[in-house]
């Protein structure tokens, strides 16, 4: 009895050591391909691809089913602006006049749906604020480029195009984003000699006027090629932004004003990244993905594949699917953490501790470790002697386990600060010196 006992306990063990691979492959769907995936819910969610393709689930990605679709057409993007509002669009259809695509609409999460537009080119990148829906566009390189920006009020969908000429020549558009009432695009076209000129600006009155804040010929890069190209663009507040390039990530601390590249290396040339936070995301190298945690200072491979990634999609920092290959969808609700417990602690953290940062005093950075012994939702922030919020270092739900966040007070004044960890009922609140 003893025996089996022992046995059993160390089935249970290797069971918890083993059961998480932190990224889990979801059951075929089809062998159609599979474009674009989005999730309203973490029970509801859609794909498209071609031939018709179109599936929602309604638990988590377990079982999909075939959804109403305008017809067998070929899909290549889905969008919910909340959770009734949906857009689907068709694959490029060729034509004399260029490439053009259909836009379909539904008010009922998919179960109908209704044809509402006809744009063209190819959609490179969507954006959507709680008012508003921003589509980006590629065209074709050449002396001159057919892209754009379309939006649209998400209360009343009706698509108008963004005026780009002035700063961006009808560019070839990357990406497109919005922070409080600055529209930010990335975008390339040819010049009069046939040279591709890359940009990065934002208009503040919806394309009447660009301001350009990054112009890849005016701008001296420490390393080949000469012409850098500007990829995914996103801001998380007023502050942080990150873009993938050509040449790899990069990331903005004031608004995108200045632009300082975070890695050269496996970043390059990633055209996605995905951020949940200012301080969490990830990029997908291949049939690799990396996480950071601290802004992007420190990133873990985090997970190999058997195939290449094409589009991921995040729901929150914990729950987050990606298409792999076209065909196949991972899962992760642990943000791609691996559940391993070792034999001498199968519990982790206990109770919730928040240690005294280290160095301190500290110039300009210093490291903040906190331990939670559940998963729930975490803030950390940074405030000045006068109790203002300087930063906010993790506002998210988080899982059980040691964290280590570093601080960063480059562009603050030397001075007394506080740090607070609020998780749970848990509460507790720690001084730190800023000595420059």
């Amino acid at each position: 009895m003893r025996k089996f006992i022992c046995i059993l306990i160390l089935i249970l063990q290797t069971s918890l050591l083993y059961s998480d691979q932190g990224w889990n492959e979801l059951p075929v769907i089809t062998n159609n391909s599979l474009y674009s995936i989005y999730f309203i819910n973490p029970n509801t969610g859609f794909v498209c691809g071609n031939s018709g393709s179109l599936y929602k689930t309604t638990n988590g990605g377990s079982v999909w089913l075939p959804n109403s679709s305008p017809g067998i057409h070929d899909y290549r993007n889905i969008y919910f602006l909340d959770s009734l509002k949906g857009i689907l669009t068709t694959d490029p259809i060729p034509s004399e006049a260029g490439y053009w695509f259909i836009v379909y609409f539904t008010s009922n999460q998919g179960a109908s749906w209704t044809q509402i537009a006809q744009l063209y080119n190819y959609i490179s990148d969507s954006y959507s604020d709680s008012s508003e829906f921003f589509l980006s566009f590629k065209g074709s390189f050449g002396f001159e480029t057919t892209g754009g920006i379309a939006f649209s009020q998400i209360n009343n969908i009706s698509f108008n195009s963004l005026p780009t000429y002035q700063a961006f020549r009808n560019s070839s558009a990357f990406s497109v984003c919005k922070i409080n009432n600055k529209v930010w695009i990335s975008a390339s076209y040819g010049d009069d000699v046939g040279t591709d000129v890359n940009r990065v600006g934002y208009s503040t009155n919806y394309g009447a006027n660009w301001n350009i804040i990054l112009y890849d010929s005016a701008v001296t890069w420490t390393e080949p090629p000469a012409h850098n190209k500007f990829y995914k663009l996103r801001f998380l507040n007023d502050s942080i932004g990150y873009m993938s390039s050509k040449m790899g990530l990069m990331k903005t601390n004031n608004g995108g004003s200045n632009w300082y590249f975070l890695d050269t290396t496996f970043t390059k040339n990633i055209q996605q990244n995905f951020f949940t936070s200012q301080d969490t995301g990830w990029v997908f190298a291949g049939n690799k993905i990396y996480k950071t945690i601290s802004g992007g200072i420190n990133w873990d491979q985090q997970f190999t594949y058997s195939a290449n990634f094409t589009q991921p999609f995040f729901l929150n920092s914990l729950t987050g699917y990606v298409l792999c290959d076209n065909r196949r969808i991972l899962k992760t609700t642990t943000g791609g953490l691996v559940s391993v417990l070792s034999n001498t602690d199968l519990t982790g953290p206990e109770k919730y501790f928040l240690q005294q940062n280290f160095p301190n005093p500290f110039n300009p950075s210093t490291n903040l470790e906190f331990e939670i012994p559940e998963l729930g939702f975490v803030s950390l922030k940074v405030y000045d002697a006068l109790g203002k919020v300087v930063r906010t270092l993790v506002n998210e739900n988080r899982p059980a386990g040691y964290y280590n966040v570093e601080f960063d007070g480059s562009d603050l004044p030397s001075g007394v600060y506080f740090y607070r960890l609020e998780a749970g009922k848990f509460a507790e609140t720690k001084r730190m010196i800023l000595l420059k």
